[in-house]
């Protein structure tokens, strides 16, 4: 690069020759002094001279005396003041990427000192080719061979290699070496011999033969030191991030050795241990039915056992008649429950007006909140809770600096196009090289994609009556002086100029042509290359003067190892992002037209995909109205099924044979109340989402999605109990419509209101999560499954009331002033017959299952080892949320993330957030004093604790801290920029006179009369406070360039955002007379994060190691990276789902508890049910490959609600039976709830769900599609197979004193025959 090579070897001179057959290598001769006649390449020969060295004159000692000390303490020397003055101009450039490490720069300038300067150069340098001078006077060296050991190569390399260039986050040799495959041999070589070096200089491996006069004695490292030393007792060690060598440096991280997991004999140790505990109690209670079932046949063979067994079963009775009494003293709650529900119903049916009346005040007051609903799909605010600790540091960063970027990007591939080989010429050291590129590179392809670039940057959209083009929206760092956009795309190689693809140029030195492909192969190689002289002078730098880095610019050549194989061209273009969102219209106006053009762009050669910031928000808005006809759907047939099956199917009394009459059916239908209970569903969901709307919520797709099929379930579930207690029960002689329905609901009203109870507190339970999906979809659900439940107790209740008259008048429903023919009218005293569903589960499910002990049995280990499975898969579950299941099926979006996550070569940046002030804006660190410095700082002198070392030590094992390189370091960098060289060189000058007198002079500015900043005085190359404070903001202003005098370490480019600072100026000073830094950030890069693990393991590394720095600075230090407040959730993830389901279930427990007398066990029967249901759930999560995320979460929670319908009813149905025995009351617990329970949630959600498998959306697929059938068959299976056979055996004891005559069935007085196995 022209910066770092232009002439390190302008250096040397000669004289006019007196001898040249033999050269003199003796102490005290120079082999050349003198410029000579103008080089073939650029620069000047220098001239033969092989004579003693000449005195050294004063300007030459002042000039040296900086640079080369031990020559300018001498008294002689080989070269003159010209030659001093173009050495100290030469490695300029150098001195500003190496003097951050003393020794290393002392290391590197010292042998160009003696090449140049030495009064004994001839005893290591020869000359091996010159040429007589144009005026014949003198010989011009052409060629020279300087000597030196391999420990001084090794030593002088070792120094050197690991300085790093924290502007470019690369190490300094990569611009030494013109190559990132840099080593010791290549160094050398390209050092001597490059295109812009004069002459070359060869160094040999051996002295050879000895023709000359006096032998060639090969330098020795004598004089060099290494990195980790200090270059005087009073200089500061390399910093550990320019040498890891150094033993002052921090320890590495405790990288903890993989966990390996806990097997037992080759299996999963927790399910070994599990499935032991299964079996041990499976075999003792197996041992314990057989000896009881040898004892009961006993008992009917012996009369004497049998007698013994009467008593006992008398005993057992006596004992329960006294539980029972107990129980009766914790009545009150059913009796107050009672008595109120029933006192209700009486009103309610008696004043039906009054209260529809106020129940449509109210809900219309609720729904008038839909005046300020607002629905978002904002990425950030479904996943990211407002208070989260990330989402509070992204706001601050925001405020801080600027929002990040809104990202742009295309990957393009070409899988059809072959790879092909191409001869490179430009290796000195290996000579030509077969080099393998992919078809990327083949020239029709590039410049195909070149096309597609181009047309990117000419995208226009029309806002108004202004057309935005790229240039208004996109990030350009070197604002307002340069306008180009900072684009990172291999095609900045060529300054986005096409037709440079095409030059071809010759190669002077070995005849070879050049291609693009030559200058592509020079800028992987060397991103920093300022001047490729092979390629027509072409830079590598980008038109904003930054590398075009090659990780970012390229994909997919990790797995090869060679960016020329690549397998992707990446297109990143950054565009501005404000706080204020009215200000980002524009960038997302140019967005959709560049969306627009992306989408119409095609070739049959390549293959590509993209993304636009506003990509993902757009494609959540499209998924929530693409699938909404499925959605519709899927509600309009279970609202239809309802409707239809709310009622009850009769036969004709006078065939006396069961024909389905659909006259009669039309009398006992329920459609018009069916209907109603489904509206009031929908009136409860728009009334929860008006309340949160007057609030301020805003309301997301997953809440519209979720809540009205939770409700549904609940709602739906107590309709059909309540609807179904009354068409079971006979009217009382003397007993009117209303009469009876206020007794069934003053019985039936208690159950619905321990399951809507339970739900609501435990959804309330669940709005304490920190997680927005979740605690807002608690909330939501909380709110409208209480008024659903406050709809049905009310106007469902005097609906009900009046459809129970029009009923009883026999007539048609619907249609209710329409009477029905008086052939279907039933007689006086004739009773409707059960429905088909009633009779199937009391007549063949209810025998089946309870009927045989060794049926309960094999049903309780049949659901114990599928809890114990269900465990055992629990700690296997993946955590996280793939963000292509969050998109549909057909988006445009689903392809990019395909080929981020196997093409990109690095993550996301991150941005380690230093506070240097407090909330009060005290100052708990200074930037400017010598102790703030060296807690920020990578340099010499640096704490070995700093914020740079140590991020820079973490990023040196990147695959445990996820950190792909050392960071960039603002500060280091001011150092560099604020070095004294000399008054062209130096970064840091101002004008010394005219108009511009103490203002700021650029390095592009080569006529101006400037002065270098500071004069004298740079004491380990560091400022003092004063000097800090004064330049800072010209550094953060001074934009880095290539022209005039050369200052690439400008840092408006790199660092114009990451500096917060307030200066205080006055008139007639230099830059400024005080500058506060109140914050600043060190940027790096993640290693790529191709899945939620590696995303999630990013984050929390970063947060380690953010902690890890607050240790070691006097001041607040936080992690930033764009994807953090996405991620942060799942570091707490299972704590959360623990918690969250933890906290329901417990609610359940004390809501059931109240709610069914203070019964511990019907309260532990209920939780247990609900418990393993969860847990069962968790296991279908496993085995179905759906992660613990806030989708899968929220459904987990939902099941906790819809489980405590499976179970609650059932429950205290049980609890409330007056049956002798434990299997009898099951019996008609399961028969009197079994069928409204599977009639009102199993079979509805079952026909909605099976709808949800033709949406287009993943997400609904597999999160709602497959959870849903999960949470339903669970249930059912739990609710109606194991929770019956569970209360046959641990079910509480009977309720002896009724709380009134409830139409029951005529309470048994002798025990059940029906299981003579079974002890009650």
């Amino acid at each position: 690069m022209e910066l770092l090579l232009v002439s390190l070897l302008f250096l040397v001179v000669g004289g006019q020759d007196t001898n040249i057959t033999t050269m003199i290598h003796k102490p005290g001769y120079c082999m050349m002094y003198s410029n000579g006649d103008a080089s073939k390449v650029t620069g000047n020969y220098v001239r033969f001279y092989n004579k003693p060295a000449p005195d050294i004159d004063f300007i030459t000692k002042a000039v040296l005396a900086d640079l080369c000390p031990e020559i300018a303490q001498g008294t002689k020397a080989c070269c003159d003041a010209s030659q001093a003055g173009t050495l100290k101009g030469s490695v300029a450039a150098a001195q500003s990427l190496l003097t951050k490490c003393e020794v290393s720069w002392k290391n590197f300038v010292s042998l160009y000192c003696k090449f140049t300067c030495s009064p004994d150069q001839s005893m290591f340098v020869n000359a091996t080719q010159l040429s007589l001078s144009e005026d014949k006077t003198f010989y011009n060296v052409e060629r020279v061979s300087t000597y030196l050991t391999d420990e001084y190569k090794s030593k002088y390399y070792n120094s050197i290699k690991d300085v790093s260039l924290p502007s470019a986050n690369m190490k300094a040799i990569v611009a030494l070496c013109g190559t990132t495959k840099c080593d010791q041999d290549r160094f050398f070589q390209f050092m001597g011999d490059n295109p812009l070096s004069p002459f070359p200089i060869d160094y040999p491996t051996s002295v050879g033969p000895n023709k000359d006069n006096g032998t060639i004695t090969p330098l020795e490292p004598d004089t060099l030191k290494y990195c980790w030393e200090k270059e005087t007792p009073d200089s500061w060690r390399c910093s550990c991030q320019d040498c890891p060598s150094n033993i002052t440096c921090a320890p590495p991280p405790e990288i903890p050795a993989p966990k390996s997991p806990f097997l037992i004999l080759g299996f999963d140790g927790p399910l070994v241990i599990l499935l032991i505990i299964y079996l041990s109690l499976f075999l003792i209670c197996l041992i314990h039915l057989s000896i009881n079932i040898h004892y009961r046949r006993l008992n009917q063979t012996d009369p004497m056992t049998r007698s013994a067994s009467i008593a006992s079963s008398i005993s057992e009775r006596h004992i329960e008649a006294l539980q029972g009494k107990v129980n009766q003293g914790c009545r009150v709650v059913d009796q107050v429950l009672h008595t109120f529900f029933t006192k209700w119903a009486t009103f309610a049916v008696s004043h039906p007006w009054i209260v529809i009346l106020i129940a449509t005040l109210l809900i219309g007051a609720f729904c008038g909140g839909m005046y300020f609903f607002v629905l978002t799909s904002a990425p950030i605010d479904l996943w990211s809770a407002p208070t989260s600790q990330t989402r509070l540091e992204k706001n601050k960063y925001d405020a801080t600096f600027v929002p990040f970027y809104r990202t742009t990007q295309v990957i393009v591939t070409a899988p059809k196009v072959p790879a092909f080989n191409y001869t490179i010429h430009r290796d000195e050291l290996d000579g030509p090289v077969v080099q393998t590129f992919s078809g990327i590179f083949k020239k029709e392809i590039f410049k195909k994609i070149f096309d597609m670039q181009e047309g990117i940057m000419n995208v226009k959209a029309k806002v108004g009556n202004r057309t935005i083009g790229v240039k208004d929206v996109c990030f350009v760092p070197l604002a307002p002086d340069v306008d180009e956009c900072a684009l990172i795309s291999p095609f900045q190689w060529f300054q986005n100029n096409k037709s440079a693809v095409d030059v071809v140029v010759t190669d002077n030195k070995n005849g070879h042509n050049a291609t693009y492909l030559e200058h592509i192969y020079r800028c992987v190689s060397s991103p920093l290359e300022t001047a490729d002289a092979s390629f027509d002078i072409m830079s590598c730098l980008t038109t904003f003067f930054g590398p075009a880095q090659v990780n970012i610019a390229l994909g997919g050549f990790s797995d090869k190892g060679d960016p020329l194989q690549a397998d992707a061209i990446v297109l990143s273009l950054p565009l501005n992002n404000h706080l204020n969102e009215t200000l980002n219209a524009d960038a997302e106006a140019w967005e959709l037209a560049y969306i627009d053009y992306m989408k119409a762009w095609n070739d049959s050669d390549i293959e590509f995909a993209f993304q636009a910031e506003r990509s993902i928000e757009d494609e959540l808005q499209r998924e929530a109205y693409q699938d909404i006809f499925t959605v519709a759907l899927s509600y309009f047939l279970m609202f239809g099924y309802v409707a239809v099956m709310l009622g009850k199917v009769s036969c004709c009394a006078d065939t006396g044979v069961p024909l389905y009459c659909l006259r009669r059916w039309m009398v006992d239908a329920k459609i018009s109340l069916g209907l109603a209970g489904v509206l009031f569903v929908l009136l409860s969901v728009v009334g929860s989402l008006g309340i949160f709307s007057y609030a301020g919520y805003k309301s997301t797709v997953i809440i519209m999605e979720v809540i009205p099929f939770l409700v549904l379930a609940v709602g739906v579930d107590n309709i059909f109990i309540l609807v179904q207690a009354v068409q079971r029960d006979v009217l009382q002689p003397g007993e009117s419509g209303n009469e009876q329905l206020v007794r069934i609901f003053g019985d039936v009203a208690p159950s619905m209101l321990l399951s809507a109870s339970s739900e609501v507190i435990a959804f309330a339970c669940g709005s304490l999560s920190s997680q927005p999906a979740v605690h807002d979809f608690s909330l939501y659900a909380s709110v409208a499954v209480f008024l659903n439940f406050l709809l049905q107790v009310s106007v469902f209740l005097v609906l009900l009331s009046w459809d129970r008259q029009r009923e009883l008048a026999e007539r048609v429903d619907v249609f209710c002033c329409v009477p029905a023919s008086s052939d279907v009218h039933l007689s006086e005293g004739e009773t409707r017959p059960h429905s088909p569903l009633y009779l199937m589960v009391s007549k063949v499910w209810v025998p089946a299952l309870l009927n045989t002990t060794v049926v309960r049995f094999l049903v309780m280990s049949f659901f114990g080892l599928t809890f114990c499975l269900s465990i055992a898969a629990i700690p296997h579950l993946s955590i996280g949320l793939d963000q292509q299941l969050a998109l549909p099926k057909d988006s445009y979006v689903g392809p990019y993330f395909e080929y981020l996550s196997k093409y990109l070569e690095v993550g996301a940046p991150v941005y380690f957030v230093v506070e240097m002030e407090d909330e009060d804006g005290n100052h708990t660190l200074n930037a400017s004093s010598l102790t703030g410095q060296n807690q920020l700082c990578g340099v010499s002198g640096c704490n070995t604790d700093s914020v740079v070392s140590l991020v820079n030590i973490y990023a040196n094992f990147s695959d445990f801290s996820r950190l792909a390189q050392p960071p960039n370091s603002w500060i280091d960098d001011y150092f560099d920029w604020l070095e004294p060289t000399d008054e062209y060189y130096s970064c840091c000058r101002y004008y010394s006179s005219g108009d511009k007198k103490d203002q700021f002079c650029p390095s592009t500015d080569e006529m101006g009369s400037c002065s270098m900043c500071i004069e004298s005085g740079y004491p380990h190359h560091r400022p003092n406070s004063q000097e800090f404070e004064q330049y800072l903001e010209w550094y953060l202003k001074d934009n880095p360039t290539t022209k005039g005098y050369a200052c690439t370490k400008g840092g408006h480019a790199a660092y114009g955002n990451a500096v917060k600072y307030t200066t205080t100026k006055q008139k007639g000073t230099r830059g400024s007379v005080s500058t506060n830094v109140s914050a600043s950030y060190f940027m790096t890069y993640h290693t790529t994060c191709r899945n939620s693990s590696d995303f999630i393991e990013a984050y929390k590394q970063a947060r380690n190691l953010s902690e890890l720095i607050k240790q070691s600075v006097d001041a607040n230090v936080y992690p930033y990276s764009v994807f953090y407040v996405y991620y942060e959730m799942y570091v707490t993830m299972v704590n959360q789902v623990a918690i969250n389901l933890s906290v329901c279930i417990v609610a359940v427990f004390i809501v059931s508890f109240i709610l069914l007398n203070f019964n511990f066990m019907s309260s532990v029967i209920t939780t247990t049910t609900v418990l393993m249901i969860t847990v069962n759930m968790l296991g279908m999560m496993y085995v179905l490959d759906i992660n613990i995320n806030p989708v899968s979460l929220v459904n987990l929670v939902m099941s906790v609600g819809i489980s405590v319908e499976f179970s609650s009813h059932i429950t205290r149905s049980f609890s409330l039976s007056r049956q002798l025995g434990r299997v009898d009351r099951a019996k008609e617990a399961l028969s009197k709830t079994g069928s409204s329970v599977l009639s009102g949630i199993f079979m509805t959600k079952l026909i909605g769900i099976s709808v949800l498998a033709f949406a287009k959306s993943q997400i609904f697929q597999i999160y709602y599609f497959r959870m849903y059938v999960c949470i339903v068959a669970l249930g059912m299976l739990h609710g109606l197979v194991f929770l019956p056979v569970f209360l046959t055996f641990f079910g509480p004891a009977r309720n002896t004193k009724p709380l009134r005559s409830s139409g029951y069935q005529k309470i048994k007085t002798e025990p059940s025959e029906r299981d003579p196995l079974l002890p009650e």
